[in-house]
């Protein structure tokens, strides 16, 4: 992993006017809001129903997601479309980057000998107002005014909320931020790094050795690394990396297909309701989706049996 230069990075906004330029905004109407932005949120909790289809009950994680609305989630989107999305991040950041997919963040770690993995607890609710601002103003170069309104903007009760617009990819220069001392020593032990927003990947014959490295310099930017979110995975046996199976080439596990094929049957042989064949089928053709991008040939066999299952449903 060899970073881009720091200065590729840079907006260098001096003022609010011009601010309100590159957003297509008035200065009033983002400063205003900027101090009301906490009135337009919509937060809930994302509960996920586990897959009608499962062979075996999966544990599923629940999510508080702080859904911005109105004139905030239209100026996110502003700031996002014009400001952050097309930044030329380092290579090693993958997820919540345009362009990039699952594969960016684990073609990088194909026949790795060993693969280590992290995963950063509560990373959006764990991230500061404080370090936005730093972002802003520090990495971005944004004057301090212009930085503390933007910041203002793009979180929400003391923290940054999780499925704003603006959200993942403030993430991503957050972690960019304080991982200096990771990025220099899997430069200097010819160590892979990737991330997947809170996930970190690292692969290499010495890639066991930035553990500690990793874990001193994410605390000092104030994230925790449970236990059981470290992972060390050795070749010779199966290595997972953010859902997908990692060895001479990127593979869908047996569990996930198997699991989308015992939902073809169900389909096939009447075991859905016809009030839930939408929702159900929609489901299935996501995952179908999410197969083909890694195995085509095999994602092509399941779309032919859906087809199948759902004309004769249908018909």
């Amino acid at each position: 992993m060899r970073p881009k230069d720091k200065r590729e990075l840079k907006l260098n906004i001096p003022t609010l006017k011009i601010l309100g330029y590159r957003l297509g905004l008035s200065p009033d109407l983002i400063i205003t809001t900027s101090y009301v932005a906490g009135r337009y949120y919509d937060p809930f909790i994302l509960t996920r129903d586990p897959p009608p289809f499962s062979k075996k009950p999966i544990e599923i994680k629940n999510r508080k997601i702080d859904k911005s609305i109105l004139v905030v989630k239209e100026i996110q989107k502003r700031i996002n479309r014009r400001l952050l999305r097309d930044l030329q991040l380092p290579s090693h950041i993958c997820g919540g980057v345009k362009k990039k997919s699952l594969l960016d963040n684990i073609t990088p770690h194909l026949n790795a000998s060993v693969i280590v993995t992290l995963d950063i607890r509560n990373f959006f609710r764990q991230i500061s107002p404080f370090q936005v601002y730093r972002v802003w103003n520090e990495l971005l170069g944004c004057t301090p005014q212009v930085a503390a309104v933007l910041t203002r903007l793009t979180t929400f009760e003391n923290h940054l909320p999780q499925g704003g617009p603006t959200s993942s990819s403030l993430a991503n220069l957050v972690l960019f931020s304080l991982d200096q001392p990771i990025r220099n020593h899997c430069q200097a032990n010819s160590i892979l790094y990737t991330t997947w927003i809170d996930d970190l990947a690292f692969s290499g014959a010495e890639s066991r050795t930035v553990i500690d490295v990793a874990i001193i310099a994410l605390r000092a930017g104030g994230f925790s690394i449970p236990h059981k979110k470290l992972r060390i995975m050795r070749g010779g046996e199966r290595m997972l990396l953010t859902g997908l199976l990692v060895g001479k080439k990127p593979g869908i596990t047996r569990e996930y297909i198997s699991r989308t094929r015992s939902g073809i049957h169900k389909l096939l042989t009447g075991q859905v309701l016809e009030w839930e064949i939408g929702t159900y089928s929609k489901k299935l053709i996501g995952r179908i989706a999410h197969i083909r991008r890694v195995n085509p040939s095999r994602a092509r066999y399941l779309e032919e049996q859906l087809a199948t299952a759902l004309e004769i449903h249908v018909g």
